[in-house]
């Protein structure tokens, strides 16, 4: 029973490392401010591309409006975010700034979140093709901490050293989220995150979207 608890230990390790995850990393909060109540919260995505702002956009609006806060996203009001050094051109940082405000204040927002990526690394990892179990069932991976025989213990490092695999790339991607109090435009609350393999961009979107809906509503940042 010990072995069997200790195999299903590893197998778990071993698939939770090749699956993907988003968490948060790091959160802080304005502790003198009191919690806020927003009538119209912006939501605002900084990303290259397009699609996985409008995806990640909603993501999170739709999170927060079902925990009835008034979030709206801003591909509409800020079409040029992912187009920086195309909008910027010929502008001073004031005017871009400027620019920035004013469509803040026409839209009344008076919250206002940003969501950027501020990180990304990238590393190769060795994956084994053959399966789990190599020398009958005393051995699933490593030996190490499990009784054997010499001779199963030859034969499992015999198998594993001439055991084929290849390497795959792990993209691991940071993000930044900032929820600013539009009026005084004072930051309220942050938070980072970090993302591995990403399989699916609507998934993650999703879980970035609940982990921060919930430590805003249960950390008493916003109130509904």
């Amino acid at each position: 029973m010990k072995f069997l608890k200790t195999t299903l230990l590893f197998l778990t390790i071993i698939v939770a490392a090749g699956c993907s995850s988003t968490k948060l990393t790091k959160t802080w909060s304005d502790k003198e401010m009191t919690p806020q109540k927003f009538d119209r919260l912006g939501v605002a995505v900084l990303f290259k591309d397009q699609s996985n702002r409008y995806i990640t956009e909603r993501a999170v609006t739709d999170q927060l409006k079902k925990r009835d806060i008034n979030a709206l996203p801003t591909y509409d009001v800020f079409p040029f975010a992912g187009r920086f050094k195309e909008f910027a051109k010929d502008k001073s940082p004031e005017a871009v700034r400027k620019i920035i405000v004013d469509k803040v204040n026409e839209q009344n927002f008076d919250g206002f979140m940003i969501i950027t990526m501020f990180d990304k690394t990238q590393q190769e990892r060795w994956v084994n093709d053959r399966s789990l179990m190599m020398g009958g069932p005393a051995y699933y991976g490593t030996p190490y901490s499990m009784a054997g025989t010499y001779y199963d213990y030859y034969y499992y490092s015999m198998g594993t050293i001439y055991n084929d695999g290849h390497y795959v790339d792990e993209v691991t991607y940071y993000l930044e989220c900032n929820l600013y109090d539009a009026k005084s435009e004072k930051l309220i609350w942050r938070a980072q995150s970090k993302s591995v393999n990403i399989k699916s961009i609507d998934e993650e979107a999703k879980k970035l979207a609940d982990l921060i809906a919930r430590q805003l509503i249960t950390k008493k940042i916003i109130e509904p």
